[in-house]
């Protein structure tokens, strides 16, 4: 799956937004859904991983299941790091998170809450417009 970075990276330019809000096959990211829905329950850690979990191996199969969580481990422990060591997030990464949450209609999504400054700016963001 490509996006924003990685995908201006090798020039390929796809629409976070639409992968995000269900249409990601029409914007070259296949199984967006199932793939999001993965990605949540294991962020969410609530017991609905191990239905995400078989849902995406059934259209992607498990070897790919396996690459997808490989993926979503390692940048939730870059988070569970960050925040052991105590790393402060400065205050311009919180608005950019805030308004790329905003952006892509990620703010819907549980796991948001996970940053409670982030969802603070969010929320003052989306309270002024």
């Amino acid at each position: 799956m490509l996006l924003s970075s990685s995908s201006a990276a090798i020039e390929e330019k796809i629409d976070v937004k639409s992968a995000i809000n269900g249409n990601g096959f029409q914007v070259g990211v296949p199984h967006a859904n199932e793939l999001i829905a993965f990605a949540e329950a294991a962020h969410r850690l609530d017991g609905t991983l191990e239905t995400a979990r078989e849902n995406l191996t059934s259209v992607v199969g498990e070897k790919a299941m396996i690459d997808a969580a490989v993926t979503v481990s390692v940048f939730r422990s870059l988070n569970i790091a960050a925040d052991s060591s105590g790393i402060r997030v400065d205050d311009e990464w919180e608005e950019i998170a805030a308004y790329l949450a905003i952006e892509t209609s990620a703010d819907r999504f549980p796991t948001s809450t996970n940053s409670p400054k982030v969802e603070a700016r969010i929320h003052s963001m989306t309270n002024q417009k």
